[in-house]
This record gives C-alpha cells, structure tokens and sequence, in this order.
C-alpha cells in the first residue's frame, strides 16, 4: 500500500525507514473530522444501527472484526459496537507507531485496546514483525549498524512489552508479517526487496527468533494467545507453497506457531471462490488455525501490477454496487463453508471513507467496503446479512 505525501513525511521524520517507497502502508496519516450523529457531525447511522448486527449473525461461524485507527472509535463507534465484536489496530500497534524512538508511546494503542475491553470485544494484535513501520533505531547503534545481539535484544523487549500490556484483549499475534518474497523462485523477501531484519540477519533467523520470543511472552503473560504467520496472497499456489515451507521449517526447529492470516485484499473478480477454499483447507491439514486477517474488495480488476498500469477512475453505478454485493456474498458463503476452520473474518477498515485503497496503487476513489462513504450500508452489507 502506498501512503500519503504527508505520512512519508512522517516516516521519514521519525526515522521509519524507507516503506514510502514500497507497498502496503495504510492511506491516511491523519483522520478525516468526527462525523457520526453520536459526535454530533452529519452522517447519519441510522440505517447502519438499524440493520441486525453482523457479528450476531456469524456468531456461530467465526469472529467478524474491524481493522481500525484510534479516531473511528470516537467517529463509529456505535457502528463497531453494534456490528463487530473484534478489533486490529490498522496501524497503532506497529513497532514504528509504537516507539518510534527508545522511549514508546502506547496512547494510540491504548485507545483502541481500551474500547474493545469496554464493548467486549477480542483483539488480533498486529504486528510484532514487518519489513515497514519498524523503527530507524532499532538497528542503529551509536550511528553504526546494530549487531545481530542488540537487534535480536530489542525485539525480544517489544515482544515481551506489547504480549504484557495487551494479554486480557489481544488472544492472537501477527508474529510476523509479509516475509515471503514474490518473486518465483525466491522464498524471502531479503534486504534486497527492503527488510531491515533479513539485512540485519542475513537469513531467515529473525522469522524464528521472534517466534520464539513470542512464544517465550506467551508462556509468561498469557499462555492461550495464539500465534499467526500474516501475508497477502497466499490464495496463490505458489506463495502458499512458500508458507508452508516456512511454518513447516518452524516446526521442524520445535518452534511453535498455530495460525496462518490470509490477508484478503481481493479484487471483484479474483481470485476464484475455489481457491479461497483450496487455500483455507491446505492450511488445515498441516494443523494451522486460519483467518481471513484484512479482507476488502477493490473494485479494479484490470490493474497490471507488472508493468504499473492502472484503470482509470471506475464510477459506481448500480451494476457494479450489484457486482460487490454478489462477489461478498460468494465469499462468504465460502467462508460460512469453512467456519470449523476459520476463526475471524476482519475487514480492513469500517467506510469508504477511510481505506487504504484510496491511495493504493495510485490516488483514485474505491469502494472495497460494507459502508459508503456517508457510512450508509451498501448492497453488498445487506447480501451478507440475507445469507
């Protein structure tokens, strides 16, 4: 996900390392007013409110959960109340959002882990390790490159720090996220390809040392949590084929991870409901607990990745809100089909309003949610709840 000028700037302020220039940093670097009637601005929830609550209705499937920022507890709230009982934080329990410098600040975090607690609602902790949003500092030592030992320390204390502070809400961990390359034939993304760890490292260490970290936190502050290797698509047979020999390479080393996070970032027209479920059940058979961990759907199937050409601007029309709502609904029909397997199903945001997809790849208006941009429920919300 590419992000804003503003939250480059931010980045590079703080000393983030360089994830502008790569994918998948969430769009907004600050949120847009407070608009709910509860806030007293000018969208209106009450068709939102009105409609049977969506975490009810799977509550006998799979969790329903809501990657958020610290802002939409105060502007939704009475919409993540009613329709979620989970939360992520989108980008607030991130190294870099968390201690941008040696010495953190958990007030973002806090906020959002402190309206789960008052609504009931779990957490998905996201994330310990990522090859964006880590901070400048952790692998800096008195302006040299840190050693292998100061690194693998200060991760350790983050780990630690963050499963403590957190273990009463957050019942599984992003261990590691998005450290499979995807580029055929190669199985890691390396320094090459922006990690700060694999640099650090120079293998693929650091993936089991913070396994083995969390684990460690785990058996010390909540030894049910669980913990989940995260990555975008890993419904493609050839990057779940990477997964896999990861997790099995962790367990072969007696290191224990207990979940694998499909993202879920799809498009109206890919990837094909069968290998949604192919990728769910190949998973369940090496003995992972498996959730759909960012789910939204773009509405332009037609970009080229490959060669950076995008569709221009698609306008919504009735036929295409018909289209979203039938692709949620195939998916979900998938999803209900797999509900001893899955354990979640988390949106990647609430509105249109707020998406990362309105900046990724390009500047361009999407609509990959259950809600407008007025936070009116879209046939698409409504084709889910009609299942």
């Amino acid at each position: 996900m590419r992000p804003s000028f503003a939250l480059c700037a931010l980045v590079l302020l703080l000393g983030l390392g360089s994830g502008c220039l790569r994918r998948k940093t969430p769009a907004a670097s600050a949120p847009p007013p407070a608009s709910s009637l509860m806030d007293g601005g000018t969208k209106d929830h009450t068709a939102a409110l009105a409609l049977p609550s969506l975490a009810q209705k799977f509550a006998a499937d799979f969790d329903v959960g809501a990657a958020v920022m610290p802002f939409q507890t105060r502007d939704v709230p009475d919409i993540l109340a009613r329709h979620f009982n989970r939360l992520t934080a989108e980008n607030d329990m991130k190294f870099g959002a968390v201690c941008p410098s040696p010495r953190c600040n958990f007030a973002a975090a806090d906020e959002i882990a402190d309206f789960a607690r008052k609504h009931g609602m779990k957490m998905s902790g996201h994330t310990f390790v990522w090859h964006q949003m880590q901070p400048g500092w952790v692998f800096q030592d008195q302006g040299k490159p840190a050693s292998r030992e100061l690194v693998s320390q200060r991760l350790h204390d983050h780990i630690f720090a963050m499963t403590k502070r957190y273990a009463d809400v957050i019942d599984n961990w992003d261990v590691v996220n998005e450290a499979i390359s995807d580029t055929p034939g190669k199985t890691y993304r390396d320094a090459a390809e922006g990690s700060p760890w694999f640099k650090t490292f120079g293998s693929r260490d650091y993936i089991k040392l913070a396994f083995q970290y969390a684990a460690e936190a785990a058996t010390a502050h909540d030894p049910t949590v669980k913990l989940y290797y995260n990555d975008y698509n890993i419904v493609i047979p050839e990057k779940r084929a990477k997964v896999l020999e990861l997790v099995r390479w962790l367990r072969s080393e007696g290191v224990r991870i207990d979940g694998v996070g499909e993202q879920g970032h799809f498009n109206i027209e890919w990837p094909s409901t069968a290998d949604v479920a192919a990728a769910i059940d190949e998973f369940s058979a090496e003995n992972l607990e498996v959730k759909i961990s960012e789910l939204d759907v773009s509405l332009y199937a037609r970009d080229d990745h490959a060669n950076k050409k995008w569709q221009p601007v698609t306008e919504f029309t009735p036929e295409l809100q018909a289209q979203l709502a039938q692709r949620y609904a195939d998916l979900f029909r998938v999803f209900r089909s797999k509900a001893s397997i899955l354990t979640q199903v988390t949106f990647w945001g609430v509105s249109d309003d707020h998406t990362w997809l309105n900046s990724w790849p390009i500047g361009r208006r999407n609509d990959p949610l259950l809600l407008d941009r007025n936070h009116q429920p879209k046939a698409a919300f409504r084709a889910i709840l009609e299942l």
